[in-house]
C-alpha cells in the first residue's frame, strides 16, 4: 500500500521540499530516478512492522546519486536491524523550528 497524494503533499510542505536526511532540494513533480530533484516517499516504520500510511509515518527521501538517501538510509543494513527512522535520524524532517 502506498501513501496518498494528499499525505505526500503534506510531507512536502513539512519538509519544505527537501530530502529529510541530506537536505537536498527536491522537485515535487520529479518522482523518477534520474530526473532533477527526484524523490520517493518512504515509510519511517515499515508496514510489516506495524507502520501506517499516515503522515506521521511518511518521509520524503531523495533517490538520485550520489546521496540516494532512499536506498542508502531508508533501506540500508542499519535500517533492517532497527526498522524505524526516528526524528534524530532525519535532520531536515521539519522546516523551521521543531
Amino acid at each position: 500500500m502506498e501513501f496518498s497524494k494528499e499525505v505526500q503533499a503534506e510531507a512536502w510542505l513539512r519538509q519544505d521540499g527537501r530530502c529529510a536526511y541530506c537536505g537536498k532540494e527536491l522537485v515535487f513533480e520529479s518522482t523518477q530516478q534520474g530526473e532533477r530533484g527526484a524523490w520517493e516517499p518512504h515509510h519511517r516504520k515499515a508496514i510489516k512492522y506495524g507502520g501506517t500510511n499516515y503522515l506521521r509515518n511518511c518521509v520524503l527521501l531523495c533517490i538520485n546519486l550520489p546521496e540516494n538517501c532512499h536506498l542508502n538510509i531508508g533501506h540500508s543494513g542499519d535500517y533492517k536491524e532497527s526498522p524505524i527512522l526516528h526524528d534524530a535520524d532525519l535532520p531536515y524532517l521539519y522546516y523551521g523550528d521543531r
